[in-house]
């Protein structure tokens, strides 16, 4: 690669941050730290674009290198040794720490799938088009694709996602390319979003680049499914508020409201 040579080319992502107008050698650089950082794109590091642009501010802002928070100390050390920076404590995580990878344990959603209402907004929110569904379709989480990022549980209006212990073994080199193939599928998802935000010839609904190539395969259900199946949802959503609300403190009132929905809930089909 020639020193004129710019490292990045393409994607809007990289015109946003624009990156073309730096230094050959922070390109370089950034490329690095972006290489190192697991490509989650949550946005715990305090950039909701993702890694690049976290990686990009740790270049060229100075932000601290040890903001990744699904890359724990493991990550945080090898960002310090390309930049020869002091060590420094990884951000702490909610999850505990496998000592086998000295980052937090591994973390995947999965959808309820009975619970579901089909409202999609999880769809768009997945940076990695692990999700597949549409308008009053269940939709499920592909495990393979999911990175646990949690970015599918806010916009849930039923709380039927989870996440779960994802418990395996992987060595750097599959690592690093796991990581490469969860950098293209953010970067096309990224670029689909905006060609279906920016097309105005009709309204397209919004489904996952998952989806697409499996050429919508999904589950089929009828208006009165649909009806009772949110209806369920929200019951059971009612049920667990109050369910943990009496876990704290004892309530006859909630606790009779409980037994009334969950006999509401037994009378649905």
């Amino acid at each position: 690669m020639s020193d004129s040579q710019p490292v990045f080319k393409v994607p809007n992502l990289f015109n946003r941050l624009n990156l073309n107008s730096l230094s050959i050698e922070h390109q370089r650089l950034i490329q690095q730290i972006d290489q190192v950082l697991p490509q989650t794109q949550c946005g715990l590091c305090g950039h909701p674009e993702g890694c690049l642009p976290y990686a990009t501010a740790i270049v060229t802002l100075g932000e601290s290198h040890n903001q990744c928070v699904p890359g724990g100390q493991s990550v945080t050390d090898q960002i310090g040794k390309l930049l020869g920076r002091i060590p420094m404590t990884a951000e702490a995580s909610k999850w505990q720490t496998d000592p086998a990878t000295n980052r937090p344990m591994e973390m995947r959603a999965i959808i309820r799938e009975e619970d579901c209402i089909g409202c999609t907004k999880c769809i768009p929110a997945c940076p990695v088009d692990a999700i597949i569904g549409s308008g009053k379709r269940m939709h499920t989480i592909f495990t393979d694709l999911c990175t646990g990022c949690e970015l599918c549980l806010p916009p849930c209006p039923v709380d039927c996602i989870e996440l779960v212990p994802f418990t395996r073994l992987m060595d750097d080199a599959t690592r690093q390319t796991e990581q490469d193939g969860l950098r293209a599928r953010y970067y096309a998802h990224l670029d689909r979003i905006e060609r279906q935000v920016n097309d105005n010839t009709n309204a397209k609904p919004v489904v996952s680049m998952v989806q697409a190539k499996l050429n919508d395969i999904t589950v089929d259900i009828s208006e009165t499914q649909a009806k009772n199946a949110i209806e369920a949802a929200k019951l059971r959503t009612q049920i667990k508020k109050l369910e943990k609300q009496l876990a704290v403190r004892a309530d006859d009132n909630k606790q009779a409201l409980v037994q009334a929905l969950q006999q509401q809930l037994a009378t649905l089909p």
